[in-house]
């Protein structure tokens, strides 16, 4: 991975996101918009070198994590720069938080089609700019190029924690807690409504549906949950494909089984709204994607010292299930303990 680059590829008539206007050369994107998010990155050489570099603090284990976003997978095709730059950074920073990691930097790779409309690329600047300033961690390099297809960002983004304290998917025991931070569903949910073609109740307010809108654009990465997850947790990972899809991945990674209770996955008020009126909806909600909330099993006798932790951050955090024996696999239990079924557990790619 070079410090930063533009390659050329093959081109096409392709214009996800961009408009016909002057062509801007490389050097002037990488000078007018990415150099200054390296600003106080130490080891970024302000984006001139071939390689960044990065120096682990003494006592310190460097930690990577790399996502990427498509036009039409990740976003739609006429989401705003600052959304969706915004989420590129947010949802990789959510895999550290995951993870007990405090993020650091971040390499960006983007693949734009041929004629970069500046504006545009303003509103990229500006969305990784907010992004960093809430995150804590600023652009190391990147690598830029044309494409043919559809526009694509790939983030990855390093981090540290202290020697041996990363928490694994792999760390469940039987008999753990279950735990998930803040609210599950609503970006699921806002996902329908930016799509237009799901109809929310006449009785869910415009100030519900922006909130749900928000939650799909914006994830937050729950920052406050890394001390308290390598501190408390023995399993943890972001819930990023769907809440009961995830948990079956943690399961299976740490070989138990778990269940979850329905009834106890929390939800906003924005989210028990339109699932009040259409009850159908906390399949979508549970199953969903994007949430970038944190799932982690704790040791029961640790769930004491988890919740004065959560409540003196001002971090919201709900008990929703149990690790049970090993080779079970996972069930979802409705409020009178019968098993319910899905059509998927979770969002999947393939």
């Amino acid at each position: 991975m070079t410090n930063w680059r533009i390659r050329d590829a093959p081109m096409s008539s392709n214009r996800t996101a961009m408009a016909d206007k002057p062509h801007i050369g490389e050097t002037d994107i990488i000078n007018q918009y990415f150099a200054p998010l390296a600003a106080d990155t130490p080891g970024a050489f302000n984006l001139t070198d071939d390689a960044g570099l990065i120096q682990p603090p003494e006592g310190m284990d460097l930690v990577l994590t790399t996502d990427v976003v498509v036009s039409g997978v990740h976003f739609l095709d006429d989401a705003a720069p600052e959304d969706l730059a915004y989420k590129a950074l947010g949802v990789n920073v959510s895999d550290l938080c995951a993870k007990g990691v405090d993020p650091a930097v971040y390499l960006l790779s983007i693949a734009l089609p041929e004629s970069c409309d500046t504006t545009w690329l303003e509103g990229v600047r500006q969305g990784l700019s907010e992004a960093q300033a809430a995150f804590g961690c600023t652009l190391l390099g990147g690598d830029t190029v044309k494409t043919p297809g559809p526009l694509t960002l790939s983030i990855t983004a390093a981090g540290f924690t202290p020697e041996g304290q990363m928490v694994h998917r792999s760390g469940a025991r039987e008999g753990d807690l279950v735990y998930v931070t803040g609210t599950i569903g609503d970006a699921a949910l806002g996902l329908k409504l930016h799509q237009g073609t799901d109809q929310a109740p006449d009785e869910l307010s415009e100030n519900h549906a922006e909130f749900l809108r928000k939650r799909y654009r914006r994830p937050q990465p729950r920052l406050a949950a890394i001390n308290m997850v390598r501190a408390h947790a023995n399993a943890a990972m972001d819930v990023s494909d769907g809440l009961v899809g995830d948990f079956a991945k943690l399961c299976t990674a740490s070989d138990v089984g778990g269940t979850l209770v329905a009834e106890t996955v929390p939800l906003s008020d924005a989210a028990a709204a339109w699932i009040e009126q259409e009850p159908e909806r906390l399949q979508t909600a549970i199953t969903g994607g994007d949430d970038y909330e944190v799932l982690m099993s704790v040791s029961e006798n640790a769930s004491t010292a988890l919740e004065k932790y959560s409540a003196d951050a001002g971090l919201r955090i709900t008990s929703i299930g149990r690790i049970v024996s090993s080779g079970t696999g996972i069930e979802v239990l409705d409020r009178d303990g019968k098993p319910l079924e899905f059509e998927q557990l979770s969002y999947a790619h393939f």
